[in-house]
């Protein structure tokens, strides 16, 4: 059986936080009027290519003994399923019914075809601008992670010999495109197919298959060199870019966190490390945390300006930046605890009893 690896959790719970400090920077300036908040925390981004990772890393080192043998398909796309859709369909049901009752209705459920509607629902992979507007705008990127479970899942359900072509020509083609030397034009299903973020999970996979294979003592040495390239590329991202001085993101943030994951994990398979059971809850909320934060965020902080304005110190807001930030960081605390609130009372429960019915009707 895996070890438990609590780092791992950890970084879940860091790679949520990420997001929603860079989501944090957006909507609160928006709210108070002020562009300097969180500012930061602009490269908070970095979190969605942190959680592709660690997902490939993950998925691999529990089901790599799954790969080739389908009788263990149905188990793993069940898990998957229930870890997934069931929260995010719950979230996105409280989004609808609350977006309802907002005046402006450019946006709304309403503006929406059915095709467009469909995918939001089935994740299927569709305009993020139309996910940001009307949907859960994260969304995007469980597109990706349930387009990767299909792949492993067709590792465990077909012949790896088979596969195993199919994937070498898509890892190519990603590469391909990588350096704009695949022919696809502007196709949206095609770019989505080839687009580096799915190397991010395969990097993951790597990550993985290194552990189980290789043992070495040098996890502490990795874990700094990991930290060194994450700094140099954080350090060379620019506001409101998504690029390091032209270079691949996957490139920039993959392969560091990559080593990163092999280091901590090394380290942690070879020694006790004491980690703070609040770091651990935190992990085991970043789904809740990363699902529903732009949604909690957007009210927290809107119940924050009326509080401000019915006060009437938007004055005093505007001329002290310290002010300002401190009110943010206060929005993000509670944007956060909720999260947890919604890991503890909605989404805990949901998995357990999911799981109790679909895995006694299976056995």
């Amino acid at each position: 059986m895996n070890k438990q690896l609590n780092l791992l959790q950890v970084y879940r719970g860091i790679a949520a936080a990420l997001v929603v400090l860079t989501h944090a920077n957006k909507i609160i300036s928006r709210e108070l009027q002020q562009d300097k908040l969180l500012q930061i925390f602009h490269f908070g981004w970095i979190g969605v290519d942190f959680f592709f990772v660690l997902s490939g890393f993950i998925i691999f080192y529990i089901h790599q003994s799954d790969i080739g043998k389908p009788n263990k398909f149905k188990s793993f796309a069940f898990k998957r399923f229930i870890r997934v859709y069931p929260l995010y369909w719950s979230i996105l049901t409280i989004k609808i019914i609350v977006s309802l009752f907002n005046t402006d209705t450019t946006n709304s459920i309403y503006q929406r075809s059915a095709g467009e509607i469909i995918k939001a629902v089935l994740l299927l992979p569709q305009d993020r601008s139309i996910l940001d507007a009307t949907f859960i705008g994260v969304s995007w990127t469980l597109s990706y992670e349930v387009f990767f479970y299909s792949i492993f899942g067709l590792l465990i359900l077909i012949n790896t010999k088979i596969c195993q072509p199919i994937i070498f020509g898509w890892i190519i083609g990603i590469i391909l495109k990588l350096f704009n030397l695949l022919p696809i034009g502007d196709n949206f299903l095609l770019n989505f197919i080839f687009d580096e973020h799915n190397l991010e999970f395969l990097l993951g996979c790597l990550a993985a298959y290194t552990i189980s294979k290789y043992r070495f003592k040098f996890g502490t040495s990795l874990i700094y060199a990991s930290i060194f390239m994450l700094m140099i590329s954080i350090i060379n991202t620019k506001y409101k870019e998504y690029n390091v001085s032209g270079i691949p993101t996957l490139i920039a943030y993959g392969i560091p966190f990559m080593l990163l994951i092999i280091g901590s994990v090394y380290l942690e398979l070879s020694k006790t490390i004491n980690i703070p059971p609040v770091l651990i809850y935190i992990g085991n909320a970043s789904y809740s945390i990363y699902l529903a934060h732009g949604f909690l965020l957007n009210i927290t902080a809107k119940v924050f300006t009326k509080i401000i304005e019915k006060l009437n110190i938007l004055h005093l807001i505007e001329s002290q930046i310290v002010y300002c930030n401190a009110i943010a960081s206060i929005i993000v605390v509670i944007a956060v605890f909720m999260g947890c609130l919604i890991h503890s009372y909605l989404e805990k429960p949901l998995i357990t009893n999911l799981r109790k019915r679909v895995f006694a009707n299976m056995n």
